[in-house]
């Protein structure tokens, strides 16, 4: 049984919503199913290339909001690009990252950043 990563759940939920197959979305993309498979699945590492046109496609073409999109494609390839951040904020991240919470104190934070993502 193949297992879908994060990012794959949030693509297949904007295609479910939007009334696409898989084989619809690949050749809009112009790729096979078979490559678009492999990154909702995580047998393909997401680039920031792909996570960008699959975003605008999402967005653009099929009218779907998929604000966690670039969030899951991070958590499904273990890592977070610090490019363009400023040292300070690369510190942040990345200290952020390694700490560990309780259930609750996560909680909060996810509360937190979700209320300062929508400003």
């Amino acid at each position: 049984m193949t297992t879908t990563t994060d990012f794959g759940k949030v693509v297949r939920m904007a295609r479910i919503q939007a009334g696409v197959k898989l084989s619809e979305m690949a050749d809009a993309l112009e790729v096979s199913a078979a490559f678009l498979s492999g990154l909702e699945t995580g047998r393909k590492k997401i680039s920031d290339e792909w996570v960008a046109k699959i975003a605008t496609y999402v967005r653009n073409d099929l009218g779907v909001a998929a604000p966690d999109l670039e969030a899951a494609a991070s958590v499904s390839n273990g890592s977070v690009n610090l490019d363009g951040l400023s040292p300070q904020h690369q510190m942040l991240v990345a200290g952020f990252a390694r700490m560990k919470f309780d259930e609750e104190t996560e909680s909060k934070f996810r509360e937190l950043l979700l209320a300062a993502s929508q400003r």
